[in-house]
Formats: C-alpha cells, structure tokens, sequence
C-alpha cells in the first residue's frame, strides 16, 4: 500500500471517530455540572428544612458555589415557590421540589457562581415560607 492511501486512510479514521470522540466529552461535561448542580441544591434543601423546622424568624446561612454555564433558580410563582430548577446552558435539566416538608419561596432567585445565602423561615397564616437574601 501506498503512502497517500495510508494517509486517505488514516484521514477516514479520523473523520469518523473525531465526532464520536466530542459528542462523549460533551457528554460528560453535561453529566458533571449536573451532578455538581444537584449537590449545591441538595444542600439548599437541607439548610432549607433545618430552617423550617427550627420555626419562625430562624435564619441560616449557606454557600453555593456553581461551576459556569449553570444556574439554580430558586422559588417563584405557582409550582415554582416549590421547587429548585437547576439550568445548564440556558436549558432547565432537573427540579426538586420541596416535599418533606412542603415550603414555598415566593420571590424568584437566579444563582450562579459562588455566593452565600441568608435563609429565614417566615409563616404567613397557615403556609410556611423561606426568604432567600444574598449576604
């Protein structure tokens, strides 16, 4: 066999498994902000719970730090005062409702990065409720 058909050959190769090769990269990429996404919401509901459950007017603090091109959107209206969304690209991946115990966050959050939160349990009537501040 000749040098150039090597090369043609070789060339083929390439063309074919180069986006294969990507595509799984990509994919991994994806999987690891996902997972770190739901270990920083995970934390959230925790915090969240412990500052229901210790009544109203309690407060704690938490850090959640994002890895970039990803959101935690927190709280919102209707369905969404009960849940974390959790947005990677722009695109919403997961969420996680507040479920045991059911709490809402009435006021929308976006966060990305690294950034500490103030969590306050507040009952209004007979509907707990969690007010998130930015420390």
């Amino acid at each position: 066999m000749s040098l150039p058909i090597k090369l043609l050959l070789i060339m083929a190769v390439i063309a074919v498994a180069l986006p294969i090769v990507t595509g799984v990269m990509g994919d991994s990429q994806g999987n690891m902000a996902e997972a770190e996404m739901h270990h920083e919401s995970v934390k959230f509901k925790n915090a969240a719970s412990l500052v229901h459950f210790s009544g109203n007017g309690c407060s704690r603090t938490v850090e959640i730090e994002l890895p970039a091109g990803c959101e935690l959107m927190i709280g919102g209206s209707g369905e969404d005062a009960y849940c974390i969304r959790s947005v990677y690209n722009g695109e919403v991946i997961a969420r996680e409702y507040f479920e045991q115990p059911a709490f809402r966050i009435n006021e929308q959050m976006i966060i990305t990065g690294k950034v500490s939160l103030k969590l306050t349990s507040f009952e209004d009537g007979n509907i707990p409720e969690i007010r998130v501040t930015v420390l």
